[in-house]
């Protein structure tokens, strides 16, 4: 099978182009070997680049980690802006959240796969962005349940924080799903784990 990134020849491209192609590579490469075994040399085969070349645009392994982790924190960031602000009721806001993360397993697994990990790795050198990006999303997302609860749209046996933190965790649940050997539609994933974050949520 072709692997996802298509850039692969030896050619001469710009500084940002190649630095673009690199972290495609990047993200398939810590997908596939994980946070704490990815490195350089994998990159530059994935490449087809030479190792000196990557450590040209990522100088340390720690550097490494922290951009491709940037470029997750960055995609996660636009996705729960997308979902949460624009206009609709609350369930249209949690109901679009659910479904930006579904696409994103189905044609983004790498970003899905490095996220799931992260969000579940509390070694000291990734844990604390991990958690400083949970808080964030937290807020986020808690503030809009909060004011559909404050304006009488919905109410719950839970605080508008503890329904959040259901919302920023039904990604295993998820993953379990659409990795099962018989895969279901990213609708019928959508459609149940809607439910199932939704649950707790009563409309008045």
């Amino acid at each position: 099978m072709e692997p996802r990134a298509e850039i692969r020849r030896r050619t001469r491209l710009s500084p940002e182009a190649r630095r673009n192609q690199l972290m495609e590579c990047a993200i398939e490469v810590f997908s596939r070997r994980g946070i704490g075994r990815a490195g350089h040399a994998e990159i530059a085969e994935q490449a087809k680049v030479s190792v000196a070349t990557v450590f040209n645009y990522f100088n340390t392994r720690e550097e490494l980690v922290d951009e491709v982790l940037a470029e997750i924190e960055h995609f996660m960031k636009q996705m729960l802006a997308e979902a949460y602000n624009l206009r609709g009721t609350i369930h249209d806001k949690i109901h679009r959240h659910v479904s930006l993360l579904v696409c994103t397993a189905y044609e983004k697994p790498d970003h899905a796969g490095i996220w799931l990990e992260w969000s579940s790795s509390v070694r000291e050198e990734v844990w604390p962005r991990y958690a400083k990006l949970l808080e964030q999303s937290l807020e986020i997302i808690a503030k809009q349940l909060q004011a559909a609860m404050d304006a009488g749209e919905i109410h719950s046996v839970l605080t508008a924080e503890d329904l959040a933190r259901s919302l920023t965790g039904f990604g295993y649940v998820m993953m379990q799903m659409i990795n099962q050997p018989d895969r279901p539609s990213r609708e019928e994933v959508t459609e149940f784990l809607f439910k199932y974050v939704t649950a707790p949520i009563q409309t008045r």
